[in-house]
């Protein structure tokens, strides 16, 4: 299991982290947040690649820093991009090889093949969204019980994040994942649990969980014309009465809402 407990981490005066706590075993935990909320050093922390000011990290007993704890982990960076130079089946197999993992030339074929890559096509000569799975299945090769992914999908086409997306599904009931991601849909689309955060964990729990939250803060999406509102449910009754002549819709707000919604909410709070 990976344990994050009351982590807080600064960088000089500026508070990146602060008590962030959340566990993982298997399943995908999506962590939600805007640029600058402190996702990649939460990332950077569990990797080992920086220490906690306070708090504590387990990966499955192991400081992050430890080699067995490494050894649990398959990492793409944000902005990873793969060796230049290199087939994909050579990427794989070096991937692999740094690992102490021997792997045979069907073996490297199978990943490659479920990632539609063409086994001799050169890094060089690849698009964003090609690099994007070299790199991912170059981890898979690692057979690692944990993957922890920043921001995969940025800047790939949709044909590319779909087939990234269907990998992911196929293999989460298996292993941990986390992705941290700023696609609301695409958080939607994998996860089994959520946490969004901006600094410090805002919300913080499973999909049923997550919409429990929603409902409690009972508010509603209210279209009136085409324009959209977020609307208290105290004062749906008024909107009725006052647009009452015309063509009014209204419904529970979905993730994508309440994440700015919340975020709205934190903004004024600071």
């Amino acid at each position: 299991m990976i344990e994050v407990s009351h982590v807080y981490k600064s960088y000089g005066k500026v508070l990146a982290n602060e008590d962030i706590s959340f566990n993982l075993e298997k399943g995908l935990l999506a962590i939600i947040g805007p640029n600058g909320a402190g996702k990649t050093t939460l990332i950077m922390q569990i990797i080992g690649n920086l220490t906690p000011d306070r708090g504590e990290i387990l990966i499955d007993n192991y400081k992050p820093g430890e080699r067995k704890a490494k050894e649990l982990l398959g990492v793409i960076p944000q902005n990873s991009i793969p060796i230049s130079n290199l087939s994909a089946k050579d990427h794989v197999n070096m991937f692999a090889k740094l690992r102490g993992i021997k792997l045979n030339k069907h073996d490297i074929n199978e990943i490659l093949k479920v990632l539609e890559i063409d086994p001799n096509k050169s890094t060089n000569e690849m698009s964003g969204g090609e690099r994007r799975k070299v790199l991912l299945a170059s981890v898979l090769a690692l057979r690692s019980k944990y993957l922890i992914l920043d921001e995969p999908t940025v800047g790939l086409d949709l044909e590319s994040r779909n087939h990234i997306h269907n990998v992911l599904k196929s293999m989460k009931a298996e292993r941990g994942i986390i992705l941290t991601t700023h696609y609301l849909e695409e958080a939607e689309k994998l996860a089994d649990n959520f946490l969004l955060m901006k600094r410090k964990v805002l919300l913080y729990g499973n999909k049923e969980e997550v919409y429990r939250e929603i409902f409690g803060r009972k508010i509603y999406i209210v279209t009136i014309g085409g324009k959209k509102e977020i609307v208290p449910k105290e004062k749906i009754e008024e909107v009725i009465r006052k647009y009452k002549d015309e063509d009014v819709e209204i419904r529970m707000p979905n993730l994508e809402e309440i994440y700015y919604e919340i975020f709205r909410d934190e903004k004024k709070a600071n």
